[in-house]
């Protein structure tokens, strides 16, 4: 089973000489969101990780990619948090632990 990253082409690199099994650099939030349409309809896939700056501004993101069960999807932060972080992150942890949490 593979992990796939998408993102810039530093954000891939790096995932790559980290391990990750296979990268997709796209160049704006359409590229994202058809990759990741493709993606995730392959079932040798069992982790996408979602460079963070492309992932919020696809539009219905949450309900389109991080609600699946196979494959998962997981944003990872590049240190330039975006409007939509802290909804992301809240309902990461109440679906996660069960708990509401509020961040401020």
């Amino acid at each position: 089973m593979k992990i796939v990253a998408v993102g810039s082409q530093d954000f891939v690199a790096g995932l790559r000489l980290a391990g990750v099994d296979e990268g997709l650099v796209v160049r704006d939030q359409q590229d994202a969101d058809a990759k990741l349409s493709n993606l995730v309809k392959r079932s040798d896939i069992t982790l996408i990780l979602v460079e963070e700056s492309y992932a919020f501004e696809i539009p219905n993101f949450y309900d389109k990619y991080l609600k699946l069960k196979q494959p998962a999807v997981a944003v990872i932060p590049t240190g330039r948090a975006r409007e939509g972080v802290r909804d992301y992150m809240s309902e990461l942890i109440r679906r996660t632990v069960g708990v509401e949490v509020v961040i401020r």
